[in-house]
């Protein structure tokens, strides 16, 4: 085996570079096995070196794709939930804009109702459940011919102390209606004074927790006691006789007024 070993030749081999130059001349440029071998080692390791590069880029690539894609991912995940959130909140807002609209109108409603209260609680009603005409008032005053009114006063001195008594300075309206007529209140109130009236038979006297003071007068008798509690159109009198006359008076702080101002013409 040593022999044959001995035996085997070495080869070497040359490349040989030869010019393309016009003169023809030769110049044989020769590599030894030495500079192949380096020169195939360099090739193999620029080629190794491509290899890993070409490697590595294909791998950050395909790293870069799955970030873009998880990045993707997240944008249309975030838009989504953005989506949602904007449908919730414009959802909250209808709910909001209803839940206001319901306190406004149920504040409107509360406050309509209050003033309702509050109105009922002013005399402003008129005294009869039905049709009635007004015998005396400012209005007919005012139109009453200056010799009536002499005549009345001529008689009122000629009368004396009855005169007296049937003599009203104080704002009143007289009204005359159909036998069973019913007197009624004109508002929300307490029978604070039912008694004997020198001028028409009784007196009743209803008090306002708005500050007004209600004096009714006829000559029926009363169907309300002292310190009831009345609403408004409650029955105080029935008219018995054609000739019967209601005086209608109201107070506002303890001063009396034209009830004509506060009256609210029907019936």
């Amino acid at each position: 085996m040593e022999s044959e070993k001995h035996n085997r030749k070495k080869f070497n081999y040359t490349i040989m570079i030869v010019s393309d130059s016009p003169d023809g001349k030769i110049k044989p440029l020769c590599l030894g096995p030495t500079f192949i071998k380096v020169f195939s080692a360099v090739i193999g390791l620029i080629l190794v070196i491509a290899v890993c590069a070409a490697a590595y880029h294909s791998s950050a690539r395909d790293k870069a794709q799955e970030s873009e894609q998880s990045l993707q991912k997240k944008v249309q995940q975030l838009t989504d939930e953005n989506k949602a959130l904007t449908a919730e909140n414009t959802e909250l807002n209808e709910k909001i804009t209803l839940l206001s609209d319901t306190i406004n109108q149920k504040m409107a409603n509360e406050e309509a109702l209050a003033a309702k209260e509050e109105e009922k609680k002013i005399p402003s009603g008129f005294p009869l459940a039905g049709t009635g005409v007004i015998v005396e008032s400012s209005e007919t005053k005012k139109n009453q011919p200056e010799n009536d009114e002499e005549a009345e006063a001529d008689a009122e001195n000629q009368d004396g102390e009855e005169v007296e008594e049937n003599k009203e300075t104080d704002p009143i309206v007289v009204m005359s209606a159909a036998p069973g007529t019913q007197v009624i209140a004109t508002a929300d109130g307490e029978v604070t004074a039912v008694d004997a009236d020198p001028l028409y038979g009784y007196r009743i006297e209803i008090t306002h927790e708005s500050g007004y003071t209600s004096i009714y007068r006829t000559l029926s008798n009363p169907e309300v006691a002292l310190g009831d509690k009345i609403e408004k159109g409650h029955t105080l009198f029935r008219f018995q006789a054609a000739e019967q006359l209601l005086g209608y008076q109201i107070m506002k702080e303890n001063a009396y007024i034209d009830p004509l101002e506060m009256m609210e013409m029907y019936g």
